[in-house]
């Protein structure tokens, strides 16, 4: 499963649909902060704030502002369209829906009601090879207008927005019906000419855009003849929730908007911490920007009324963020109340601040926390819990305090800064690209691409003034110098089914794929096992047995309650998960299952099943 899993589709057709919905929702704003977000980018939200709204208003030689008419600006509206169309998607005309309300010179689509009519929509489709019409998509814009009309359309939402929230009972849930009424219609009759259901629709928006798509489930059984009814919804941003089933809330945890009416219902939260779960929406996703990482910013209390608060609500922050989400290596270890933190600095403070989860205005995080970094140079630091780390592009720094972790450095040169000395750890590679660290207290990180390891190793004062050394990963051990820091003892199999065998004092015993026999000796061992159905057997004393990913039907003999089973990074059994529930007798063992994979204690009956059980 994965945090953007929607309806009873699979993971792979939620992320596409995600993916489209993003696009067609980016597309809405024809890139009207493109200025802001490049400026934000190169100036940041501290001292270069002057320079980053300057280039909010007036863009740069890379980026149009939102006033138009600049001539050195690249068309960021142009850009927007190349970008939905790389997308696979291409805007639909009012001649070819057959409608006669307002439409802009580029296609864009206004309210039809007085009250209604700055509310604005972009309809598009998706064709295949041979040009037959296979989706429409529906975008509602959220609370702007185009440069030419950017203020008087700003006002006019800004109004709704008011009357979602203190005006008429109903008025958020029917918006879309008063706004669009005749529009949808035309949609829906040109979708049936075209051979296709609602269940081809793909709806989305951003902010009163969302509200928009939540107004369009809650009505779509009763109007328009019950076509959108199997519609899929993708919101983002929205203050609202719908009160059906239908829509996928999608936003930030530190976006004042996001969620910000209780359904529909405005209450005093509403204006201040707003984040209480709500059962059709991400959770705790963080956006990691200046503003959320500033012990300044963050001095006045967070709400929707705190303007600088809305840097987080920005639609360019929700392209590239959400995408790095959809992206990342660790997406089908999360779900909907997954803790995400998504690197989103700008370049003068990426150098010096370290992305993290300061679990700033929002209920207590639990379970493990993932952290994914930019495509530049990030500092990304877990905590003392169970953390995932990714770095992406860039030559990152990765740090942490404890626990079981999977650091994944990615592209460049990464590092890992210890925190510690390399006497207080071991250090073992598995042959086949993954380096592991196991800290002073027995717990273990997975890391790969990880080029340098640094330690704080005594200095001057007797050693109270630490020294920071830098160790190379090499084939051989760590090489700081002409020091060499040795791996722990290790025998590692092929791909094939192969049988290892431990030295008496302990080894890691790495079997990687195949159906491999991993014998352990008289010391303390560490098996891992890898894919496939292997067979571990203890040959005494407090062995670890690590499982990551999908690793198969395994069977252990010889196990006993000295012994500790670390499941890391095995989709459907994350922190918190209880064991317990997922245990069964099969004539004298006992079979613990997993997600799709299972361990077999050999001879162990249930009552005798104790020591210690990490999930992470």
């Amino acid at each position: 499963m994965g945090i953007y899993d929607y309806k009873n589709l699979g993971t792979t057709e939620s992320k596409a649909l995600v993916s489209d919905a993003m696009a067609i929702m980016l597309y809405s704003y024809h890139n009207l902060d493109h200025g802001f977000a490049a400026g934000y980018q190169q100036n940041g939200f501290g001292a270069g704030l002057p320079a980053t709204l300057v280039t909010a208003l007036l863009g740069s030689t890379d980026s149009q502002g939102v006033i138009p008419g600049v001539p050195w600006n690249p068309d960021s509206e142009q850009l927007a369209l190349e970008a939905v169309q790389k997308a696979g998607w291409t805007p639909i005309s009012a001649s070819q829906l057959g409608y006669t309300g307002k439409v802009d010179e580029r296609g864009t689509f206004f309210g039809e009601k007085a009250g209604y009519t700055t509310a604005q929509v972009e309809i598009l489709g998706k064709y295949d090879a041979d040009g037959q019409l296979t989706q429409i998509g529906v975008s509602f814009r959220g609370t702007s207008g185009p440069r030419e009309t950017l203020i008087s359309d700003s006002i006019g939402d800004v109004i709704s927005d008011l009357m979602a929230a203190f005006g008429p009972q109903d008025y958020a849930k029917n918006y879309v019906g008063q706004a669009f009424g005749n529009l949808l219609g035309d949609v829906a009759a040109f979708a049936q000419a075209h051979g296709l259901t609602g269940q081809d629709v793909l709806v989305s928006g951003h902010s009163l855009g969302g509200l928009a798509v939540n107004s369009l489930a809650d009505l779509s059984t009763s109007q328009w003849s019950g076509f959108y009814s199997s519609a899929n919804y993708i919101a983002y941003a929205s203050p609202t929730q719908s009160s059906t089933d239908k829509v996928l809330n999608i936003g930030y945890e530190n976006d004042p908007v996001f969620r910000a009416l209780d359904g529909s219902t405005f209450t005093p939260a509403s204006v201040g911490v707003h984040d209480a779960p709500q059962e059709s929406a991400t959770n705790n996703i963080v956006s990691f920007n200046d503003h959320y990482a500033s012990a300044a910013w963050n001095v006045l209390p967070f709400s929707i009324l705190n303007i600088p608060t809305w840097i987080s609500h920005l639609p360019t922050g929700y392209g590239d963020g959400m995408g790095r989400i959809l992206d990342s290596a660790f997406y089908d270890l999360t779900e909907k109340d997954s803790t995400i933190i998504v690197a989103n600095l700008s370049d003068p403070a990426r150098s010096n601040t370290w992305v993290q989860d300061l679990n700033r205005n929002a209920e207590t995080h639990t379970g493990s926390t993932f952290i994914i970094g930019s495509e530049r140079d990030d500092l990304i630091q877990g905590g003392q819990g169970n953390d995932y780390l990714e770095g992406r592009a860039g030559n990152d720094t990765f740090r942490d305090e404890g626990g079981y972790n999977v650091i994944l450095g990615g592209q460049g040169s990464n590092t890992l800064q210890l925190q510690s000395s390399v006497k207080d750890a071991s250090f073992v590679q598995d042959g086949a690209g993954t380096l592991y660290v196991r800290d002073a207290q027995g717990a273990i990180s997975m890391t790969r691409d990880i080029d340098t390891l640094v330690s704080k190793e005594p200095g001057l004062f007797w050693g109270l003034l630490k020294d920071e050394v830098s160790h190379s990963v090499t084939a051989n051990g760590l090489v700081a110098g002409d020091k060499l820091t040795a791996y722990a003892s290790s025998t590692a199999g092929t791909s094939a089914d192969d049988t290892l065998t431990a030295r008496s004092s302990g080894d890691w015993l790495f079997g990687h794929d195949g159906n491999d026999v991993l014998l352990g000796g008289a010391g303390n061992d560490t098996f891992v096992g890898g894919s496939g159905n292997d067979w571990l057997q203890s040959g005494g004393g407090s062995d670890t047995f690590v499982f990551n990913g999908a690793f198969g039907h395994d069977q252990i003999s010889g196990y006993d309650a000295g012994d500790t089973l670390v499941f890391l990074g095995v989709q459907g059994a994350g922190e918190g998960f209880d064991y317990r529930q997922h245990l069964s007798q099969v004539g004298s063992d006992t079979l613990l299952e997993v997600g799709d994979s299972s361990v077999t204690l050999v001879g162990v009956n249930p009552g005798q099943v104790g020591g210690e059980f990490v999930f992470a």
